[in-house]
């Protein structure tokens, strides 16, 4: 097959790999009844109030019915576009999550969710006009999908007191009073000052040597550049041969400059702050230019429906293959979803009680359904202070300490300064395999760079 024809079927099966399965939800309005089965168990961070008779005393607003004290909570996901397959699976998780908890009386046993969810498409323009069809009737915003989407957003937001769960794992966040970040991934920057780390001191054998010539290939926004600035922080303090770095528009779609630079410039280690696609096409590329660096990859940049893309008539362990051949690290927080840590038990039990489909199971389904434990116990604190308005939600952000969601990152929490607001930083590094539900098995054990613990996110 000569090159050009294995870059265009790559591509074509990348984009129907993410974009693949039909979103079972109504994303005009989620309906108030999406939960678990009844026999689904609480999630056990769950805890209700001593005052069984909070809700007569609580403080209340927009988003709040105090009749049925139901929580309206805004979700802004990306079901169709570019992400779509990244937007149906964390939505997913996001659902089953709070299905499960009103499945058990709501929030605090006492408090219903109900979702309302807009589509954005990973658009930054329709992101703008979603928000304000649906923000005078929420509490909060659960989920918005997206760094360079969530931008438009956050400051309209801040204006009207709405908190603002980034879908989104951007260290900017943390610079912000009204966008939080989840209690269970660490961000980009992390992923990227933490991978050099493991690449050289951890792995064996080591993956970067004094003799490595190493590169970068990031997406050309706030989301590559958080990434970017991590890996620039590594290099400053293991002092790595970084001899190449490129970017790319969110709307490309043909690399080959950018893959054909690294090979030219010599570069055998290359790290990608991509996107599922274009990690496909640009690992495509380098397999027809008989280019084999060892590849690092984000968490966004990885999906499980690549390994089939990739592999194509041969399979999902031909992708798989495919993808070792290099080999690839993927990066980021994210255990096995085979794990036998509480967290992924309690979550397994939810998701198989709430009929999840399998194709759903993917690594931003762990984010989705983990971004809504983030949301719970943030609401748990206003509920406990006894302000359940705008103003009193975002005031609980700070309230929410060393919550250890059982999942092997530890404990996590919020605080008053940027460096507080930065909840996780260790990290794992995974390969791609056919075995497992992710498409990924851990080669590591969760770990931090030690440089890490003077990184200040506000410099």
């Amino acid at each position: 097959m000569n090159i050009r024809k294995l870059i265009a079927l790559v591509t074509v099966l990348a984009l129907v790999a993410v974009s693949c399965g039909d979103s079972t939800t109504d994303t005009t309005e989620a309906p108030a009844t999406t939960a678990a089965p009844a026999t689904t168990a609480a999630p056990d961070t769950t805890a209700a109030p001593d005052d069984g008779e909070m809700m007569d005393e609580m403080m209340s607003g927009v988003g709040f019915d105090a009749e049925t004290g139901t929580i309206k909570l805004g979700v802004l996901a990306a079901t169709t576009g570019p992400i779509a397959g990244i937007g149906q699976s964390l939505l997913a998780g996001h659902q089953a999550y709070f299905g499960a908890v009103n499945a058990q009386g709501g929030i605090a046993g006492q408090y219903p969710v109900e979702l309302v969810i807009r589509d954005n498409a990973y658009n930054p323009e329709t992101n703008v006009v979603v928000y304000n069809e649906i923000k005078d009737e929420v509490l909060a915003f659960s989920s918005t999908i997206g760094t360079p989407t969530t931008a438009t957003i956050y400051e309209a937001a801040a204006s009207e007191d709405l908190l603002v769960g980034a879908g989104s794992l951007a260290s900017i966040w943390a610079l912000t009073d009204n966008v939080v970040l989840s209690l269970a991934a660490n961000t980009y920057f992390s992923q990227f000052a933490n991978g050099p780390y493991w690449a050289m001191e951890i792995a064996d054998p080591p993956v970067i040597t004094d003799d490595s010539v190493v590169g970068i290939v990031y997406q050309a926004d706030d989301y590559g550049d958080d990434c970017k600035n991590g890996y620039d922080f590594a290099q400053e303090n293991l002092g790595f041969n970084a001899a190449y770095e490129a970017t790319y528009a969110a709307t490309d779609t043909d690399y080959s400059a950018q893959v054909g630079g690294a090979q030219a410039a010599g570069v055998d280690v290359l790290f990608l702050c991509t996107l599922p696609t274009a990690l496909a096409t640009m690992a495509g590329t380098a397999l027809a230019l008989q280019y084999s660096p060892a590849l690092f990859g984000s968490s966004p940049s990885y999906i499980n429906a690549l390994l089939p893309a990739l592999g194509g008539e041969a399979g999902a362990e031909a992708g798989a293959a495919a993808f070792n051949t290099f080999p690839y690290y993927q990066l980021g927080s994210s255990p096995a979803w085979e794990s036998d840590a509480p967290g992924m038990q309690a979550m397994r039990a939810v998701t198989e009680a709430g009929g999840v489909p399998t194709e759903a199971l993917t690594t931003f389904y762990y984010f989705g359904y983990t971004q809504a434990q983030t949301m719970e116990q943030i609401l748990l604190a206003a509920i406990e202070n006894g302000d359940i308005t705008r103003k009193g939600v975002v005031a609980a952000v700070d309230m929410v300490q060393d919550v250890d969601l059982g999942l092997g990152t530890g404990p996590a929490g919020y605080g008053p300064t940027p460096k507080d607001r930065i909840t996780v930083n260790n990290d794992l590094v995974s390969i791609a395999t056919a075995g497992n539900q992710f498409g990924l098995e851990p080669v590591s054990d969760f770990f931090e760079a030690p440089y890490m613990a003077d990184w200040d996110p506000a410099g």
